[in-house]
């Protein structure tokens, strides 16, 4: 159950979010998603890759409610799963400011996450392009290289 503190704090970051989302020209209430639980949650485009928005309630442990951006940008085959970790997993250690490749089923996805806390409008914008220009700078790349497909080109 939420606390009346969290939902403040959802709320706020909410319209940073939206105001973010009006600022591009998009209406908010068009990209806007069911989350997975509790919170809000929006999707937006950026050059070929998909960028998905979540606040989310803090869960155990954390001292508030999170503010997440997952852009899913390729399908990867079973076979260069090994040596595609390892490339990801260097690409962490080079420093995505702030940001982080990892996997969710099957799906190469670039990760962004931070408290809501002390959020601020010009960070939220921040978080969104970046996450959105690393995953359109690194598909093609990791496609060339390893094989796959878009998350976008899929049905």
């Amino acid at each position: 159950m939420q606390s009346r503190n969290e939902e403040s704090e959802i709320e706020r970051a909410a319209e940073m979010v939206e105001s973010m989302i009006r600022k591009q020209g998009i209406d908010p209430e068009t990209v806007r998603m069911s989350p997975p639980g509790q919170g809000r949650a929006w999707s937006l485009m950026r050059g070929s890759a998909a960028v998905a928005v979540f606040l989310r309630p803090a869960r155990d442990g954390e001292d508030a409610p999170r503010l997440r951006i997952v852009s899913p940008i390729i399908k990867v085959e079973e076979g260069v799963r090994p040596e595609l970790y390892k490339t990801l997993l260097e690409l962490n250690a080079t420093g995505l400011g702030g940001m982080s490749f990892g996997l969710h089923q099957d799906r190469v996805v670039v990760v962004a996450e931070r408290r809501t806390r002390d959020l601020e409008p010009t960070e939220v914008a921040h978080l969104i392009e970046r996450v959105g220009v690393v995953a359109d700078h690194y598909d093609d790349q990791l496609i060339a290289r390893y094989g796959g497909v878009k998350v976008s080109d899929l049905p």
